[in-house]
């Protein structure tokens, strides 16, 4: 399960720069929601993998483990970045709520949905 969770992660991880790619080229809102959505994917894959062989990403990405933080963070202030550059507000901040959703559910509640 471990080993398909990182697949998981990847593919999306892929997915996301590709259409982050197109929609900066060809400036479509839609395919940049897209990729954000790849892109969450993405990180909850990687969260749930890592969760999966006993490994909290939360407690390490708090640490001073620094590729790991500049990784997300990076990802976080490209995104913020391009939202204000080529599209609209809107986006990074939706983008930030769900992230924090997920990470609530990842925190508090990731026993409950093996339920």
């Amino acid at each position: 399960m471990y080993e398909t969770g990182l697949t998981y992660a990847v593919i999306a991880g892929f997915m996301s720069v590709l259409l982050m790619v197109y929609s900066i080229e060809k400036k479509n809102e839609h395919l940049f929601v897209f990729s954000l959505m790849f892109l969450i994917i993405s990180w909850s894959g990687i969260e749930w993998a890592l969760w999966l062989k006993g490994y909290n990403l939360f407690q390490m990405v708090f640490t001073p483990i620094v590729p790991l933080a500049s990784y997300f963070v990076g990802w976080t202030v490209f995104v913020i970045y391009v939202s204000e550059t080529y599209f609209k507000r809107r986006y990074w901040i939706a983008f930030l709520i769900v992230v924090g959703f997920f990470i609530w559910i990842s925190t508090f509640c990731m026993n409950c949905l093996a339920d």
